[in-house]
């Protein structure tokens, strides 16, 4: 049975989770709308993958006993300038999701709850990956600007990722 604290902490961040999620499909919508399809692909292959995350939580916490809780999404952010300032969105996005979880795994060790420890773990060496992967995409769009000719290329780029990532190899 999970200690008030850690389930607390835990309902939040699937309230994180599904946040995200949902700020991921609002993302895609942006790029869809501006002709940006392997761009969107990426972010509804990244609004699964939260949604994933949300859902083990939740069912993590309804394993062990706790009251799991299922709030309301907040209303993700829906207007950018350009594409770099969608993906320093996204920075902010995983960096908090990064901060939290840190939080979640340090509840866990003061209320020595190894088995919820270890299994947040995955959670705290996914984030250092998505941190990395979005620092790498700032830096690409920065570097190729946004005209119309850098975001093809950065759609096509975007494309390719997604269907290495579908393939199940490394991108």
């Amino acid at each position: 049975m999970l200690s008030n604290e850690v389930s607390e902490i835990l309902n939040k961040q699937s309230g994180i989770e599904a946040d995200a999620s949902h700020a991921y499909l609002a993302l895609a919508g942006w790029c869809e709308e501006r002709n940006l399809p392997g761009i969107a692909e990426y972010f509804y292959a990244a609004a699964e993958d939260e949604r994933a995350h949300f859902l083990e939580i939740i069912k993590y916490i309804n394993k062990h006993q706790a009251p799991a809780r299922v709030d309301g999404v907040k209303q993700p952010r829906a207007t950018f300038t350009n594409l770099l300032e969608v993906f320093q969105y996204v920075w902010d996005l995983e960096h908090n999701n990064t901060l939290n979880i840190n939080a979640v795994a340090d509840v866990c060790l003061k209320n020595k709850d190894f088995a919820t420890y270890k299994f947040m773990e995955a959670f705290v060496l996914e984030q250092q990956e998505s941190e990395t992967s979005v620092q790498e995409l700032i830096h690409m769009i920065k570097t190729l600007g946004n005209d119309d000719k850098s975001l093809y290329y950065i759609n096509k780029n975007f494309k390719k990722m997604v269907d290495k990532a579908a393939a199940g190899t490394e991108a």
